[in-house]
């Protein structure tokens, strides 16, 4: 099962995550619509409380899963962050350089070095402060990676059957 968070303009039923529902794999994805980062993580950690997840989430909806990972890795199988702001001070009281991956849970993150949204240095600092288990896999595409649709798919599919 994926759990799915959308960013801050998207939508539950975004194309990103349309495409990974169309591919086969089995995604809850709740509206976060007008809701502030805490409330969001707040959400992602209920939805994941079922257990066996991989984790995943776009520009907003990334630092909310990283934030959410933080606090429950015993419920991950992985973590998927696309373009993720994890350079973003936002309440509750975030330091973005004390985020990093849980230890016990394989992270892929999907960046742009083109992106002129979140800039891909938001990954590598959070890579570099994490361990080992974080991959990042850079590409040549806009912050929402519409060109990078089958990669993330891929890469959906490792984490859930690693």
């Amino acid at each position: 099962m994926l759990v799915w968070a959308h960013g801050l303009w998207g939508s539950p039923n975004g194309s990103k995550v349309t495409a990974i529902r169309e591919s086969g794999i089995e995604v809850i994805s709740p509206d976060f619509n007008e809701m502030e980062l805490v409330d969001r993580v707040v959400l992602l950690k209920e939805t994941i409380d079922i257990g066996d997840v991989v984790l995943a989430g776009s520009s907003w909806g990334g630092l909310a899963c990283a934030l959410a990972a933080q606090e429950k890795p015993e419920k991950l199988r992985g973590l998927l962050l696309l373009a993720p702001a994890l350079h973003y001070p936002e309440p509750p009281n975030i330091n973005p350089e004390e985020l990093v991956a849980p230890d016990s849970v394989p992270v892929t993150i999907i960046h742009s070095i083109t992106d002129d949204i979140v800039p891909v240095s938001a990954s590598k600092n959070y890579v570099e402060r994490s361990g080992n288990n974080v991959q990042l896999i850079e590409v040549e595409d806009s912050h929402v990676l519409e060109d990078s649709i089958e990669l993330i798919i891929s890469e959906a599919k490792k984490l859930l059957n690693g």
